[in-house]
């Protein structure tokens, strides 16, 4: 494993222009699932000042475009503490402003190869005054469908998708009943290198290997460099605490510990990285319910007790995908 793994990966050919008018790879394979027909719609944001370049790929690939609101982070975003819903509210914020030609910040669009399905984008909550307006929640849990995710992990997204009262990816832990499957990892879809950018009901779930494996087929006749990276990283070693809190291993875990020559944060830019320091220190570790112990040369180097977390708990575990 390298650093390619948080660089900007551009393709050979298919789907490069997105990378190169965006200026990042972000959800590359998602693109490409789009065009090649697998994904019915997608979401994004680009910097409203390469709007022009955008329409113009998107024409080449027959893809169909809805403007929704711009993105200024610019400006200062921060939601005042007297704003009923506020606690209901995930992590991202930034101030929505009408789309406008010509405007800065990034604007929010929606993409599909069906000029119908644009009409079923679902909006942004809303902070009107002093007060949350959210989205119909009919149009949420329907919105899983739309977007091309298997009916059971919608099912359970659904179910699970309480940030107060869960930890998903542990829940679709426990709810794994086979060998854990590279194609069913969500784990780096903070890079470029992810088949998948919904949350699986289990690492080991039939539909979704389905769908990637043909997916990642045809994605493989064109682009064959970028599969065997993207599969490569994908049959790591996690460490998993949250959704936005992970590792990724350049090592091998057996009978419990992980050895290992590196361990990457797989959110960079982040501020959660709180263990990067002390994995660096160790060679190994195991994780024995809630402690973690880092070795060194066979010895023990530390021993952390991994905090509940009050706001959204952490229940950590390892994760080998093959």
């Amino acid at each position: 494993m390298d650093k390619l793994l948080f660089s900007n990966y551009k393709p050979e050919s298919f789907c490069r222009e997105f990378v190169e008018i965006k200026g990042n790879s972000m959800q590359l394979a998602m693109y490409m699932s789009l065009v090649l027909g697998f994904k019915p719609l997608m979401d994004d944001w680009i910097p409203v000042k390469k709007l022009a370049e955008f329409r113009k790929a998107c024409h080449k690939y027959k893809i169909y475009m809805r403007e929704d609101v711009v993105f200024d982070h610019r400006k200062k975003n921060e939601i005042k503490s007297n704003v009923l819903g506020k606690d209901c509210l995930t992590t991202t914020c930034a101030q929505g402003l009408p789309f406008k030609e010509g405007a800065g910040g990034f604007l929010h669009i929606f993409l599909s190869k069906d000029k119908n399905i644009l009409k079923k984008g679902v909006w942004y909550p809303l902070v009107i005054k002093n007060r949350v307006i959210f989205q119909p929640r009919i149009d949420n849990l329907k919105y899983g469908y739309v977007l091309g995710y298997p009916d059971c992990c919608v099912k359970f997204f659904s179910k699970f998708n309480n940030w107060k009262k869960y930890s998903f990816l542990y829940e679709a832990y426990k709810n794994t009943r086979n060998k854990p499957s590279f194609l069913c990892n969500p784990f780096l879809k903070a890079t470029s290198f992810s088949y998948i950018f919904h949350m699986p009901c289990s690492y080991s779930c039939k539909n979704t290997i389905s769908l990637v494996n043909n997916l990642r087929k045809e994605i493989k006749k064109k682009e064959p460099y970028f599969v065997a990276l993207t599969d490569s990283y994908l049959k790591s070693v996690f460490l998993v605490f949250y959704e936005d809190k992970s590792y990724c291993f350049d090592g091998d875990l057996k009978d419990d510990l992980l050895r290992y020559r590196t361990a990457y944060y797989t959110f960079p830019g982040k501020t959660k990285d709180i263990y990067g320091k002390n994995l660096k220190k160790a060679d190994s570790l195991k994780l024995e319910s809630r402690k973690l112990i880092l070795y060194h040369r066979n010895k023990v180097n530390e021993i952390i007790d991994v905090p509940m977390n009050s706001t959204a708990p952490e229940f950590p575990f390892l994760i080998k995908f093959s």
